[in-house]
């Protein structure tokens, strides 16, 4: 094959011309079925000039100029999808560090179509610089098959354009003609001086927000196949189940034999070199891969039941209603066990030993379990005397922090001591499963010893606790002027998730404030703010008096992004092949609970959601839900004014919330919160308001039908 294309004129007629021989419908590429063989090196095979083309000529940029053009063409062979770009570019730059920075092409696909702007788990983004050397992003990132570029250079040796060739594996979707998959492709313009990319030329629509909203890019069709050419073999889907199935920990499920079988009948497949083979068994494994089931003292999350609406906390599993304060002792414990069970992985009992030193404010915790010694660090910050609360010691706040170098002010001069570790000092913010937690209770999957992550970090938060209770026995000074029986747990974000655990195992936190906690901590998953498409139609995302939801965190986002923050069983609640395909409003129907009952289980001790209006990812409409899903537990057991919601409803730079961020107002509202608690005393009017208010009421109407279809369960309480 050629090193580079020189323009001649052939090529010149074939960029000119693109009006003529072009699809009418700029958003509809057909991709042409092709027998013959394709090599990926940039150099357009004869085959091409069967592929009708389209040009790339809609710019989106500030920019008003447009320095660069392009076409685009597709074929594909009944296992692949070829895609044949050509650029016209006289400033062509691949300096930048960054590859979004270079000239090159951006390509997007959606596997199923869907047109819905969420980045589900089969939207994938393949950037390909002018050399070829690419990344891609997405959970269907390994589809992507290769890319290669060539430079296009005039008669006198000068660049003025390059090619990209590249392949995309498509198996799992019908290999026929009138398939339809998502596709957008953009150049990617850089300036050559600044080394930046100053604007984007897109295919379909200029209106392309990347892997943010699927719902702009257009659509390949597949086309040509006579029904009688041989296809290339499609051996995708087997090896992916492949795959999955040889790294599934075996020991753990109830019946292994057929899943073996599955194993050994696909690794044979591959090799018969018959489609007809292949595909039977892929779709065996497929089965065999379904058909599996946890052993446990639970059901396996596949066997329960669908609910659609919030599950009820008053009703055991075995269907007894809870009728005293006693029986809700026992049915805390009881979604305790579930949450911990399907969730987040066992919280292991009291270590032997927690022992500490205090070296100013650094907090040396050493931790001895089964025959194992650990240590890890926190720092205690205290009022000065000008600050002091109510009574005569401080009370506690201990904050699960991203960084615990600095006071919080906020906190000490309201007179509560801060006690602030940094969570990863515990346990590692990856898949690695690293850290003191991980070095006392190793990470075994087949043991059973799968806690998450933000089981290890609330673990942590409990440690620190235990430390101040040792030096509070060594007649430590500095530990005696803190008041131990008054503790709050808080943290933010992430941190925020595992504070609410934190509260949730650790009774001796009186009041438990998780900061925009979202999936995974306060927010229930069967109710997502971005709304589900099975219920919905564009325009996406509910509308409120403050904006509309562009997108919010859900249980698939999770399980791709932060899978180990769970336990390896939560993932099972997502619905096999797509994550994202569920007929509720939310996620995770078969979960036996929801996080409203987190929340509620943790009473009568006091919980307080704290969150923004427009802290959409965060999905704090579902925080707002848990706090009306959690509230009959708590007017039940008499303490109503224990359950508050801490939305911030105004920004620093506008009308409202301002998004992912905690701010001091919300901050002095969780200690007036603490005191009315601790020290009775009473909530300012204005915070007593908004404290017991729920903004997003009116919502739950206008898209859920209202408390009663959410909460059916509640018509009996409240009767």
């Amino acid at each position: 094959m050629k090193a580079y294309w020189q323009v001649s004129f052939w090529l010149f007629i074939f960029l000119a011309s693109q009006s003529i021989y072009c699809n009418a419908d700029t958003s509809i590429l057909t991709a042409q079925f092709t027998s013959e063989k394709i090599v990926i090196d940039g150099d357009a095979e004869h085959v091409w000039g069967k592929a009708s083309f389209q040009p790339i000529a809609k710019l989106m940029s500030i920019v008003t100029t447009n320095e660069a053009n392009g076409t685009v063409q597709s074929l594909w062979d009944g296992a692949l999808l070829y895609i044949f770009i050509t650029v016209e570019d006289r400033d062509v730059s691949t300096d930048a560090k960054q590859i979004y920075n270079q000239d090159g092409i951006s390509v997007f696909v959606d596997l199923y179509n869907d047109k819905f702007p969420k980045y589900e788990e089969d939207d994938v983004q393949i950037i390909v610089n002018a050399k070829g050397e690419s990344r891609s992003n997405g959970t269907d990132a390994a589809r992507f098959a290769g890319a290669a570029a060539l430079p296009i250079v005039d008669s006198n040796g000068d660049q003025i354009g390059y090619t990209v060739e590249m392949a995309y594996q498509i198996g799992g979707r019908p290999m026929e003609n009138g398939t339809e998959i998502g596709f957008e492709v953009g150049i990617n313009n850089a300036d050559s001086e600044s080394k930046k990319v100053t604007n984007r030329i897109f295919w379909s629509s200029s209106e392309n927000k990347g892997l943010d909203d699927n719902s702009y890019w257009g659509t390949i069709v597949l086309q040509g196949f006579d029904e009688q050419s041989l296809k290339a073999l499609d051996l995708y889907s087997l090896k992916n189940n492949l795959k999955k199935a040889k790294e599934m920990p075996f020991g753990i499920w109830q019946s292994e034999t057929e899943h073996k079988q599955a194993i050994q009948q696909g690794e044979k497949a591959i090799k018969s070199n018959d489609q007809k083979i292949i595909y039977s068994a892929d779709t065996q494994l497929a089965e065999a891969i379904n058909k599996l089931r946890r052993k446990g003292v639970y059901s396996d999350p596949y066997d329960l039941p669908k609910i659609s609406h919030l599950p009820d906390p008053f009703t055991f599993r075995d269907g007894r209603r809870v009728e005293s304060q006693q029986d809700w002792k026992e049915r805390a414990e009881e979604i305790k066990s579930l949450a911990e069970y399907y969730e987040y992985g066992i919280m292991p009992d009291q270590p032997e030993k927690v022992s500490a030193t205090l070296d100013g404010t650094t907090l040396n915790i050493e931790v001895v379990d089964q025959g194992k010694t650990v240590k890890f660090d926190a720092r205690l910050f205290l009022p000065d005397s000008a600050h002091q609360n109510i009574g005569t010691q401080y009370p506690v706040i201990v904050s699960i922090d991203f960084s615990s170098g600095r006071a919080d002010t906020v906190y000490t001069n309201a007179g509560y001591a801060l006690l602030s570790f940094r969570y990863t000092s515990v346990a590692s913010d990856n898949n690695e499963h690293t850290g003191p937690f991980y070095e006392l209770y190793p990470y075994n999957i087949t043991s059973g010893s799968d806690a998450g992550t933000l089981l290890a970090w609330a673990w942590g938060a409990s440690r620190c606790v235990d430390a101040l209770e040792y030096l509070s026995k060594q007649e430590e000074k500095v530990v005696s002027q803190l008041d131990l029986n008054k503790l709050v747990v808080t943290g933010f974000s992430r941190c925020g998730k595992a504070s609410l655990l934190a509260g949730l195992f650790d009774d001796r936190f009186g009041v438990v404030s998780p900061g925009a906690s979202g999936s995974g901590g306060a927010a229930v998953f069967r109710y997502a703010s971005f709304g589900n498409k099975a219920h919905q139609k564009p325009p996406y995302g509910n509308e409120y008096d403050w904006g509309t939801s562009p997108g919010c965190e859900v249980l698939g986002d999770r399980i791709r992004h932060q899978g180990y923050n769970a336990n390896t069983m939560l993932a099972r609640f997502l619905n096999p092949g797509r994550m994202y395909k569920t007929n509720s409003y939310g996620y995770a129907e078969r979960l036996p609970y929801d996080h409203h009952e987190i929340v509620a289980a943790i009473a009568p001790r006091a919980v307080l959601i704290t969150t923004a209006v427009d802290d959409y990812a965060n999905n704090a409409e579902g925080d707002a839900i848990s706090y009306e899903g959690a509230k009959p537990i708590y007017e039940f057991l008499g303490v109503s004014h224990h359950l508050g919601l801490n939305i911030r409803t105004t920004g620093e730079a506008g009308p409202f919330g301002g998004g992912h961020w905690l701010s001091d107002q919300q901050k002095r509202n969780l200690i007036a919160f603490a005191n009315s608690i601790f020290f009775q005393k009473p909530l300012s009017e204005k915070f007593q308001d908004e404290c017991y208010t729920n903004p997003y009421l009116p919502t739950f109407d206008k898209y859920y039908g209202g408390i009663q279809e959410m909460m059916p369960w509640r018509i009996k309480v409240e009767n």
